[in-house]
């Protein structure tokens, strides 16, 4: 147990730790003596009348103290700038430093104690030995009872040791040492728990890149961001080297900077948006992850995601992971299915639960001044059915498509919302002529199984109407084409209750 604590063996890892903080203790100590020295230097000499002898003796005292204390802050200063890469050269430092204060107590002591005066000074000794605890508590010792030694042997030769002075620098000796002895194993108990829960915080973050390094081939590029350290490390990259982020003049990250180059121009600013990493971490506050999808104008679709991999006590991401993947294949095949969806599947026109989602949309945001609905239905579709087959009316369906597609075109959007009806939304302020155009494209249509074809075409503006509401315009469109279809039939002496001519 003695030997164990007298004679410790120390890891290295922990031994650099307590190096660094001892000199700390010198570098901080020594500047704060050397400031107050020189204050009190100061105060006594303005304070003096006339500097004699004593007054000289005092004021070198004090010198010694102030330029001791700033050799020690240089020097301690300059180790840790270099990284304590010599253990012995830390305790070169303690050794010599403590010498040379004990020295300048002893020369205080000394003088007073000559004079018949208590030696406070002495105790300045005691402060200092706070700062050696890098020393082993056996050397430790060893400094302690040669200093007290000498100062025994210095105030012998005054008084043979009769005043009571001896007896403290008895106690003194006693107290520095055990207590020299209690620091260092204090310190070294402190460091080894320091160094234990680094290297315990090490494996967990190295646990992490293992995990995220694992997961790495899923995505195309992953960025480790450490906002405590203010930094961005590559997972994927060879070096993993790690650069510094400046998130009050540049909240974005290498990585996202050059991705942005090749965002399409259209998405650009959404794309800054989301990857501005001041304000990522409030973004993500309660999620899992963020993520958005972008079209890269090389590659096509890729999807950016950030994930929190680090929370504090508040819940807040302190690490997250931004990571990219092309999801182009799995777009294009969403874009398909969608297209599948909404899509009538003989005509390729839109279908009716197309039509009915554009016209929520028109319902909830709002009908244009030049909305129009128009509404078609094909002529004769049973007759040809009946009589040519399905072949033949799916042949007058197909017609009709292309009709209204050819004369609408970027006018608005078609639909096939039954068997042989149609629908179409219109952008325009002509829908007259518009209907012309699918007239002419109709008289103009030719057919392997029918020579001819025809329309029943009724619209509804809302320039015209613009007290009726959108279901409201749409019925009226269809009243519109049933009147039309009601002329034809009459036209062509047709009774559509039993299908036969009219006498």
């Amino acid at each position: 147990m003695l030997k164990r604590y007298f004679f410790p063996v120390v890891d290295k890892e922990v031994q650099k730790l307590m190096d660094e903080t001892s000199t700390k203790s010198i570098e901080n100590i020594s500047i704060i003596v050397a400031i107050f020295e020189s204050i009190t230097l100061a105060f006594f000499i303005l304070t003096r009348k006339s500097i004699g002898r004593e007054e000289l003796i005092s004021i070198h005292s004090v010198l010694f103290c102030i330029f001791t204390c700033l050799a020690g802050f240089l020097v301690s200063n300059l180790l840790l700038k270099k990284g304590l890469e010599d253990h012995w050269k830390v305790v070169a430092l303690n050794t010599t430093y403590y010498m040379l204060m004990a020295l300048w107590a002893m020369w205080g002591s000394h003088s007073k104690y000559a004079d018949g005066e208590q030696m406070l000074t002495f105790y300045a000794v005691e402060v200092m030995l706070v700062c050696f605890i890098v020393l082993k508590p056996w050397f430790s010792m060893i400094l302690a009872i040669l200093t007290y030694a000498l100062l025994f042997g210095m105030i012998y030769q005054v008084d043979h040791a009769a005043s009571i002075n001896a007896i403290n620098y008895f106690i003194l000796t006693l107290v520095s040492g055990l207590g020299m002895a209690v620091r260092y194993n204090s310190l070294m108990a402190s460091c080894e728990a320091t160094i234990k829960l680094q290297k315990a915080k090490d494996t967990e973050i190295q646990d992490k890149m293992n995990i995220l390094k694992s997961i790495a081939d899923i995505y195309d590029k992953v960025n480790l961001i450490d906002f405590k350290e203010c930094t961005e490390m590559s997972v994927r990259g060879k070096e993993q080297k790690k650069y510094t982020i400046d998130l009050e003049n540049m909240p974005y990250t290498i990585m996202t900077r050059k991705i942005r180059e090749r965002v399409m121009p259209d998405q650009l600013e959404n794309f800054i948006r989301f990857t501005n990493i001041g304000t990522v971490q409030e973004r993500l506050i309660g999620k899992r992850l963020i993520s958005d999808d972008f079209i890269n104008v090389v590659d096509g679709w890729f999807r950016a995601q950030y994930i929190p991999v680090e929370l504090d006590e508040n819940g807040v991401p302190t690490q997250i992971v931004f990571t990219t993947r092309n999801v182009d294949e799995e777009k294009r095949r969403e874009e398909r299915l969608v297209r599948i969806a909404m899509t009538d599947e003989l005509t390729r026109l839109f279908n009716r639960r197309s039509y009915e989602e554009d016209l929520a949309e028109f319902a909830q945001n709002g009908l244009p001044e030049d909305f129009v609905i128009l509404s078609a239905d094909v002529n004769g579709l049973k007759k040809v059915n009946d009589t040519k087959g399905h072949a033949g009316g799916d042949e007058l369906i197909k017609g009709a498509a292309e009709c209204l597609l050819l004369a609408i075109g970027s006018k608005g959007k078609v639909y096939r919302i039954g068997g042989d009806e149609f629908a179409a939304i219109l952008r325009t302020n002509e829908p007259q002529a518009v209907c012309r155009d699918i007239e002419n494209q109709v008289s103009n249509w030719y057919g392997q199984y029918s020579h001819s074809l025809s329309l029943s075409i009724g619209y509804a503006s809302y320039t015209d109407n613009k007290a009726l509401n959108i279901h409201e315009l749409e019925r009226k469109a269809d009243d519109a084409m049933y009147k039309s279809k009601a002329e034809y039939y009459e036209k062509k002496g047709i009774d559509r209750r039993g299908d036969k001519r009219i006498q």
